[in-house]
């Protein structure tokens, strides 16, 4: 039986991980967070004794030293705690799936790389693209070299007005002190599948961005600091009751507040911070931002992140010396059309359940497999995963220092 610990029992521990391990047969044996009422619910939901309810990992571990509880555990607390929340439970006898961003330095990413080397245990990060079917697609497509070599890619992410408002501005990633920079917490993902789709490293990064649009001097005249009080809140597209009392986001309700009630729902926007004004909170993440990267194989690559596109999804275009992919991984259709003929062939969208296309549920199936295992299942250990933090590190120096930025000195230095 594969017993499970959790530690940050938020939207992706706890409702997200911890969900998908149950269903798939393990034990939830124990759960930490520093929220009772996150505590309060895991211990219903999980048929927990207070003693395996931890409000801080220090106990979760003495806990640990004299009873092994658990022997997988999930790592989702807020990103500043990833580093050492990790680096002590690689002294354990635990199998571990941690959350990215895996860290928030250079230094911490190393540390953590070369630590994990000289495990026999399972360390996976949640790198949920790779594991999801419509990338897997993709990246067949160009191993079989029907559009020959790859020469180019753009790469666009479109966060969602609403998922930026919800997670960048008023959530717990709005502010780099406070969590990471955007390009890592939400881009990761992107340098990650870039990295899996040339099979290639980066020679050298030029970034560009800013905060321009969620900050005060764009608040309409007249406004409140908050939506309940604002003469707007009918009107106002980023209004937090229509937010969280309707579609796109009552799914994201939870994560507001784990009062169910109406009036739950109403104090938690008048106190808590998902009920600001999105041009009156502590933000200061980028809310837009490109990136160039030059492979050493010669792959030249565009990415580009938004926070001002109508719905949440990845799209891509790869150019190669044969032909050409579109794809768009929200209808999970990929085009490719080949050169000096007319042929367009359309690969058929894959049927996914749950979210990240997927690839939730197809990481969660690979952790299973490694631990009883199948370490092939592992698509995303810590070396294949720490070349993309340096890229996001990298992309912040040249960002914030208006420089090109190259890789190898970035690493030596």
């Amino acid at each position: 039986m594969i017993k499970v610990g959790i530690i940050g029992a938020g939207h992706r521990g706890r409702q997200t991980y911890g969900t998908l391990m149950k269903k798939f047969g393990c034990q939830i044996s124990g759960v930490c967070d520093t929220d009772p009422i996150k505590l309060a619910v895991a211990r219903e939901e999980y048929n927990l004794d207070n003693e395996y309810l931890f409000e801080n990992k220090e106990d979760f571990f003495k806990k640990l030293d004299k009873e092994q509880f658990c022997n997988a555990l999930i790592i989702a607390t807020p990103d500043k705690d990833h580093y050492e929340t990790v680096m002590k439970a690689l002294d354990y006898d635990l199998d571990i799936l941690l959350e990215k961003p895996i860290c928030q330095t250079k230094e911490e990413a190393i540390n953590i790389s070369k630590k994990a080397a000289g495990s026999k245990n399972v360390l996976m990060m949640c790198y949920v693209l790779r594991y999801a079917p419509f990338y897997r697609n993709l990246k067949e497509i160009l191993d079989s070299g029907e559009i020959g070599d790859i020469m180019s890619i753009v790469h666009n992410e479109n966060i969602g007005y609403y998922h930026f408002a919800h997670s960048f501005v008023r959530g717990n990633w709005g502010n780099e002190k406070r969590s990471s920079p955007l390009i890592l917490q939400k881009s990761c993902h992107d340098m990650d599948i870039l990295l899996y789709l040339t099979g290639s490293r980066p020679k050298s990064i030029n970034s560009y961005g800013s905060l321009s649009y969620f900050k005060e001097a764009r608040q309409p005249k007249g406004a409140a600091d908050r939506c309940l009080d604002c003469k707007f809140k009918e009107t106002c597209i980023y209004s937090a009751p229509k937010f969280y009392g309707n579609l796109p986001l009552s799914g994201w309700r939870l994560v507001v507040t784990e009062d169910k009630t109406e009036l739950g729902l109403e104090k938690a926007l008048r106190e808590g911070p998902f009920g600001r004004c999105v041009w009156k909170c502590d933000n200061d993440v980028c809310d837009h931002q490109a990136i160039s990267i030059d492979f050493e194989n010669d792959i030249s690559a565009v990415f580009n992140l938004s926070a001002f596109s109508n719905e949440i999804h990845r799209n891509i275009k790869i150019q190669g010396t044969k032909g050409e992919i579109i794809g768009d991984d929200l209808d999970g259709e990929i085009e490719v059309n080949l050169f000096g003929s007319d042929k367009k062939t359309i690969y058929k969208k894959v049927k996914v359940n749950g979210s990240h296309g997927g690839g939730d549920e197809e990481l969660i199936k690979a952790f299973i497999a490694a631990i009883k295992g199948d370490k092939e299942a592992v698509k995303t250990g810590a070396q294949e995963s720490i070349m993309s933090h340096l890229m996001c590190f990298a992309s912040e120096v040249s960002r914030k220092e208006n420089i090109r930025v190259n890789i190898k000195d970035y690493i030596e230095k």
